[in-house]
């Protein structure tokens, strides 16, 4: 391309002995360094996929075949789970039996020998860690009784009329119904362990409660004051646990009893019934464990995991749920655990903690089984919540996620987890105990404030940000490959560095559960596919080179951010969309609402911030500062904000250390954040002015709080619109900075020290909100002073820029970016820029050889300032362009071929599993204009070669695959080698395309500009352009029928297919201006 124009100029500059000593060819080794850290990437920075198998029913032949398919595409590692397949038979084929184990023995072995990256879930399916009853431990079935089965707090009512007296055995808990499904209840629980019971004196009774020991429904209201914990005066005898105590005559009253039990929460598809293990004591990962150790890890297995290096087990949404009325988690040593940390007992306070659901998802506010009566009173039992939450959080974190990390460790295989999806366990103090953190493109919708809230652990702890990208639901076969391109790179610039698709599927699978095109695997609501089913997965090299670089690009150094949010958050909203945002293409982001900090004046003038918890501060293992950095060898922030009205007195006695230290801090009172999407808000008042525990006081919060504010360090403002002015008044600034405020462009950076590279990752990210609109240009202020290169992603080809500034210790660098247009840039902080442009009216400037260039697609005279202050005037002449208006058409349509039955002698029993070949169908359409698939004019005989499952007349908006453009054009006389040529595509309507010149592949196109350089592949005279590009199933599922419970009402329409629009060849002159 350039470089080749570049060489040709210096040839014909030495031979004429002119130029010799501006043109001397240099050897720019920082470029061939990005070169060939970006060219071809290694395999563990590719993307890695979700395989949803037909439980152990797939034979040994497809699922090599599948891994190969996997290797080939140039995915990086498969995840891989049993999803339920009900015509296979679970008593054969299910999770834990002979079938499934083996093949998940030979998923691994064949992954390490490809060099791929593998993931195991935690039990069957993905939505906890779960065993069969099959399995005995501690001497015990594997049931809900067992000690190491999943636990909750459950609990039944008695009303009590005042002055009533009761006497007699406590009732036990109303035994909740069973639930069917993936994620069923079997509550065939026999024991019942007494926990306590509370009197109350009633102010609004639940409505039907005390009816035959119901709880009732909606909210009540209880007199915290009359609350009486009645537990230590029970007697356990032959007849149960008895009590007698009689009410006191001022009104009615109601006894709580409680009692813990099994959940009983099963999971599909198994050999038997799994059951969830126990979240909140050690015995649930101690029981797990030693199945594992018992049951699947033979020694060669073993000796594989080592080896590799590359194992996972992965735990996925944190989907445990509860049944009983309590709604609460519970353990064997929750009471204890929670006096001996709390310094109280929790009992009296359990009416006002239980609910009836123990999940949180952020859809609408978390609701309670009961208040109190005063707003003094609510604040102290607002408080005694967050301290159930806390001790909750941290036995999960410390009899489960430590005990299976230390594990996995020892056989050199890592902890990859969603931290609190759906669950009320803080969302970041998780992340010391997981390897690998993860989110989801569905859960948070791809929202950066989301995620937001979730890297900042990340990057406390130097984890991977990954997430499970592409579940979407109503919109399988849907999504083009520029929708997916513009998912990955909203995830990137939001913080992800590893992205798991979400998922792959064999294309084989039971007879009764496999359809044309392929067997589903996951539910058929959920997107995606990426596997040979897709048209597109003859282009998927391409593409998952391309989302290699970034993905490598953004795991260099360290991240590179500016402001530390302190919040604690126990109800993370990370379910539930709001009206009319259901995707990602039109979340809170595009529509600038934010959910946390509710100012976007920091983003919009390029201020990078996450959040976590103030508890992260405490640990002493990890945390460091100085007074210009916390966390100087991670993500390096210049300053913490504080937002929330709550602040732990640990958190705050450490951040006065930090304060003390010199390190920037601002309280911003009044900001406003959402709890919920039915549009509940927390609305807070003072910052860091009460305590959220009931174990220490307000007072004391305060009186630490007033030390850190008397810092001259340290401001306080009374709005979060007032924050970005309190951080410049103490030397903040970003670290890429916006010269002039935007609301479309985001960076994301990486600092690669060691190596003297600062990466900055830049995308218009509202890709379809403003699609069509013209590209947003802005300058970049970056600290330090270097000298840009771009790296693009889509070919791995590094361009030394020509045009930027160096000033006040910042290099400024110009970006120009189309909705959903990303540019990757590294800035070489070692290198003292030569002589470079700080301006010019042509259309690129750039550094080839030690020759400073310019670039122009049209002839005219163009000017550029060089940093000497120079202005350099140059004519250039550039050939005229040529359109492309018409091209002979190949379109090869998809649609279901043949039916094929694999067999397996196995385990003394025959396996089967069909398939499903796809019919390949060319139609042609020589000197064609450039139009919509559906509107290119068929002939009878034409569409009489194809065929429709639902009986339909065949048409082309039925059709879907592969479409092959070619035409031919003639290279203008007056070429010279100072000429090059880019082909420029209108549309290709969301398709990825290949292009090749004169039968050589050129180098990859972007999705989003649609022009790509053919200079390399051009000749004098007649030139050949063939334009190859792949569509979605959509139109073809539709006529298929496939929207009928696969697809949301609206969606989809007949999509347009094809290259449309004005296609030219564009030409360009460079010319030597320095």
């Amino acid at each position: 391309m350039k470089r080749r124009i570049l060489a040709m100029l210096l040839a014909l500059a030495m031979f004429a002995g002119i130029g010799s000593v501006a043109l001397a060819e240099e050897t720019d080794e920082f470029a061939q360094y990005l070169t060939d850290m970006y060219d071809e990437v290694e395999i563990e920075y590719r993307p890695d996929v979700r395989w949803w198998l037909a439980e152990g029913l797939n034979t040994d032949a497809t699922l090599e075949k599948n891994l190969q398919q996997i290797y080939d595409s140039g995915f990086g590692a498969a995840e891989f789970l049993a999803m339920p397949e009900p015509s296979a038979g679970s008593d054969i084929y299910g999770w834990g039996s002979e079938e499934w184990t083996a093949d998940s023995r030979l998923i691994i072995a064949e992954a390490a020998e490809l060099g791929l990256g593998f993931s195991l879930t935690s039990g069957t399916h993905w939505a906890n860690a779960n065993l069969p009853d099959t399995y005995t431990w501690d001497g015990e079935p594997y049931d809900p009784d067992n000690k190491a089965a999943s636990k909750e707090l459950d609990y039944t009512t008695v009303a009590l009329a005042a002055g009533e007296t009761f006497s007699g055995a406590l009732p036990y808990s109303v035994r909740p119904e069973g639930e069917e499904g993936d994620f069923g209840a079997n509550v065939v629980y026999t024991e019942e362990e007494f926990m306590g019971v509370v009197a109350a004196k009633v102010v609004t009774a639940r409505e039907g409660y005390g009816v035959d020991g119901a709880e009732g429904e909606g909210t009540g209201v209880l007199d915290l004051a009359s609350v009486v914990d009645l537990t230590d005066t029970v007697v356990e005898g032959e007849d149960g646990y008895t009590l007698e105590w009689t009410a006191p005559d001022d009104g009615d009253y109601a006894l709580f009893v409680y009692w813990m039990h099994g959940t009983g929460q099963t999971s599909e598809p198994s050999v038997s019934k799994n059951y969830t293990v126990n979240y909140m004591d050690s015995y649930g990962i101690e029981a797990l464990i030693d199945y594992w150790e018992e049951n699947i890890l033979t020694e060669d297995l073993r000796e594989v995991l080592q080896e590799s290096g590359r194992g996972e087990i992965y735990m996925d949404s944190l989907e445990v749920s509860t049944y009983g009325a309590g709604g609460l988690f519970w353990g064997y040593n929750f009471k204890d655990e929670f006096e001996a940390r709390m310094g109280y007992d929790i009992t009296p306070y359990l009416p006002f903690i239980c609910a009836a659901d123990g999940r949180s998802t952020g859809g609408s506010a978390k609701s309670y089984d009961y208040n109190a009566s005063t707003d003094a009173d609510n604040d102290t039992i607002t408080k005694a919540r967050t301290d159930y939450y806390n001790v909750m959080s941290d036995m999960y974190e410390e009899n489960v996620l430590a005990p299976l990390q230390e594990w996995l460790h020892g056989y050199n295989m890592t902890l990859r987890a969603e931290p609190s999806y759906g669950f009320n366990f803080e969302i970041s103090t998780p992340a010391k105990y997981i390897d690998g953190i993860e989110t989801e493109s569905f859960a948070q919708n791809a929202d950066i404030d989301l995620y937001r809230g979730i890297l900042g652990s990340a990057n406390m702890y130097g984890r991977l940000f990954s997430s499970e990208t592409g579940a979407v639901g109503g919109h399988n076969y849907y999504f083009n490959m520029d929708e997916w391109t513009q998912l990955c790179y909203l995830q990137f610039v939001n913080g992800i560095n590893r992205t798991v698709f979400h998922g792959y599927s064999a294309i084989e699978g039971s007879e009764g559960d496999t359809y044309w095109p392929g067997h589903e695997g996951m539910y058929a609501f959920f997107s995606e596919r990426f596997n040979e089913r897709q048209p597109a997965s003859e282009f998927y090299t391409e593409w998952t080179q391309m989302l290699a670089r970034n993905q490598k690009a953004l795991r260099q150094g360290n991240p590179s951010r500016d402001i530390a949010i302190l919040r604690t958050d126990y109800n993370f909203i990370n379910y539930g969309f709001a009206n009319g945002m259901d995707n990602f293409t039109n979340n809170y982001q595009m529509n600038d609402i934010p959910y946390y900090w509710n100012d976007y004046e920091l983003q919009h003038n390029g201020y990078t911030y996450e959040y976590f918890s103030p508890q992260l501060l405490l640990d002493e293992e990890n945390i460091s500062w100085t007074a210009d950095a916390l966390q100087p060898d991670g993500p390096n922030y210049q300053a913490i904000i504080l937002y929330q009205e709550t602040l732990e007195l640990d958190a705050a006695q450490k951040l006065l250390e930090i304060a003390q230290d010199g390190l920037p801090i601002v309280f911003a009172n009044n900001n406003t954040e959402m709890v919920a999407h039915d549009d509940t808000y927390a609305e807070h008042g003072e910052a860091a002015s009460k305590s959220p525990s009931l174990a220490y006081s307000d007072e004391e919060v305060q009186a630490v709080v007033a030390e850190i504010k008397a810092l001259p360090n340290v401001k306080t403002v009374d709005s979060p619109a007032d924050a970005m002015e309190a951080l410049q008044e103490l030397g903040v600034y970003p670290r890429v900075q916006f010269t002039e405020p935007t609301d479309t462009i985001l960076t994301i950076s990486r600092d690669d020290a060691e190596n003297g590279i600062y990466y900055t990752f830049a995308y218009n990210f509202k890709f379809q909100i403003n699609e069509g609109d013209p590209a947003t240009t802005e300058v970049l202020s970056i600290e330090g002073e270097g000298q840009p290169y771009f790296i693009d992603d889509w070919t791995g080809e590094v361009t030394k820029a020509g045009e930027f500034e160096i000033r006040d210790g910042r290099t400024y660098v110009e970006v120009s970016l189309l909705p959903g247009e990303a540019v990757l840039m590294a800035i070489d902080m070692e290198e003292t820029p030569a002589a470079h442009a700080i301006s010019t009216t042509a259309d690129e400037a750039f550094i080839e050889d030690g020759a400073g260039m310019i670039l122009a697609t049209a002839s005219g005279e163009y000017e550029t300032v060089l940093d000497n202050g120079e202005t350099v005037t140059t004519t250039i002449e550039v050939p005229e362009a040529i359109s492309l208006p018409t091209w002979d058409i190949t379109i090869e349509d998809w649609n279901e071929g043949d039916k094929v039955v694999n067999t397996e002698e196995k385990f003394g029993h025959t396996t089967t599993e069909v398939y499903y070949t796809t019919k390949k169908t060319e139609l042609s359409f020589p000197q064609s204009e450039l139009v919509a698939w559906k509107d290119l004019p068929a002939t009878e005989e034409q569409l009489a070669t194809l065929t429709t499952a639902s009986g339909a007349e065949p048409s082309m908006a039925q059709v879907s695959g592969i479409g092959t453009y070619t035409t031919t054009f003639t290279l203008p006389e007056g070429w010279t080698d100072a000429n090059g040529a880019y082909l420029q595509i209108g549309s290709t309507n969301g398709s990825i395309a290949l292009i090749y010149v004169n039968g050589e592949l050129a180098s990859g196109i972007d999705t989003r500009t649609l022009r790509v350089d053919i200079s390399d592949q051009l000749v004098e005279g007649e030139n050949t352009i063939e334009v190859k590009l792949a569509t979605t199933l959509t139109n073809r599922m539709l006529e298929r029928g496939y929207s009928q419970g696969s697809w949301n009402e609206e969606f989809p329409t007949v999509q347009d297919y094809g290259m449309t629009g004005e296609v030219s060849i564009v030409p360009y002159t460079v010319a030597q201006v320095f």
